[in-house]
Formats: C-alpha cells, sequence, structure tokens
C-alpha cells in the first residue's frame, strides 16, 4: 500500500516496504498486456488460414474506410506492426486482427508489442494515476475509446471463418 499524503518521505519509505509487490505486480501487467495482444493477431492468423482472408475489410464488421486505414497501416509498417500497434488507440484489437490476417511474422509482431509495451504501459499507468480520484471519468473514457471494439467484430470475423472453414471442409 502506497501511502500518498503529500510528503516524499513518507512515499519512499511506503514504496520501498512494498516494493516487491509493486514491482511483481507490474511485471505481471506488462506480461499480461504484451501477450493478450496475440489473441487477436493469432484469430486474424486463423481468418487467413481458413481461406477467408480475401474480403478481410468487410468481414470486420468496422467502416470500409477505418478498415482501408488500418489495413495500409499494417502494410506500411509490416515487421513494425506491433509497435504500432500498441499506439493505435481505439482501434489496437483490428491491428492486431489485420496484422495476422496479413501474414505478419508473429515473432515480429510480438517484438514489436513488447517494446511498445513498454512505452505505452507507463504512460496508461501514469494516465490512471492521474485519475484514481475520479473513477467514473475514468470509467466512461475508457467506455468511450473500446466500447466500439468488443465482441462484435471478432464474432463476426470467427463465425464466417468456421463457416468457410466448413464449407470446403464438406464441400471436398
Amino acid at each position: 500500500m502506497l501511502t500518498l499524503d503529500g510528503t516524499w518521505h513518507s512515499f519512499a519509505e511506503s514504496f520501498s516496504r512494498n516494493a516487491p509487490y509493486i514491482i511483481s505486480t507490474i511485471l505481471w501487467v506488462y506480461w499480461g498486456v504484451c501477450i493478450s495482444d496475440l489473441i487477436p493477431f493469432y484469430l486474424g492468423k486463423l481468418f487467413r488460414q481458413s481461406g477467408a482472408s480475401d474480403d478481410v475489410c468487410s468481414r470486420l464488421g468496422i467502416g470500409k474506410e477505418k478498415a482501408l486505414n488500418i489495413t495500409h497501416t499494417v502494410q506500411k509498417y509490416r515487421n513494425l506492426s506491433g509497435f504500432v500497434e500498441r499506439f493505435s488507440l481505439g482501434v489496437r484489437n483490428p491491428t492486431a486482427f489485420l496484422a495476422g490476417a496479413m501474414g505478419i511474422s508473429p515473432e515480429c509482431f510480438f517484438a514489436g508489442v513488447c517494446c511498445g509495451g513498454l512505452i505505452t504501459l507507463p504512460l496508461q499507468l501514469g494516465i490512471g494515476f492521474l485519475l484514481r480520484e475520479h473513477p467514473v471519468a475514468a470509467l466512461a473514457t475508457v467506455a468511450t475509446a473500446v466500447g466500439i471494439w468488443t465482441v462484435f467484430p471478432y464474432a463476426v470475423a470467427a463465425s464466417t471463418a468456421l463457416f468457410l472453414f466448413l464449407r470446403r471442409h464438406y464441400s471436398s
């Protein structure tokens, strides 16, 4: 438990007393953030392997202009797409999905995500620290930024991939 009563001495003392727990928590959050970005990436790879990636933009459930913009960014940065994905506010999951669907190397993607996470995680923790006294504002901000990219686009993509896979499997 950190003491934030306004004095540097009490903060430093509480931090040193709780340093192993704080560092452990931050490391687990960092790895969780990095590994969780692989879920939409591998869903995109599965989508590509199902043979449904020819018209991936229309199957994501997002606007064509937004999908083309994300696709252009992924194509532009190819092996850096994992790094770029960490900075894609509001479109991280579709960016990771399209990177997987476009055949980006998992190793390059994950390395980029890990490097980008070293920058974005401290920013996110800092914003969380600043908003700690205003939980409603923080929740509204998060809901606004990620509300669009919840289950719907992935449910559409997964069901389309499953449909095309089953159609190809049973038509053979």
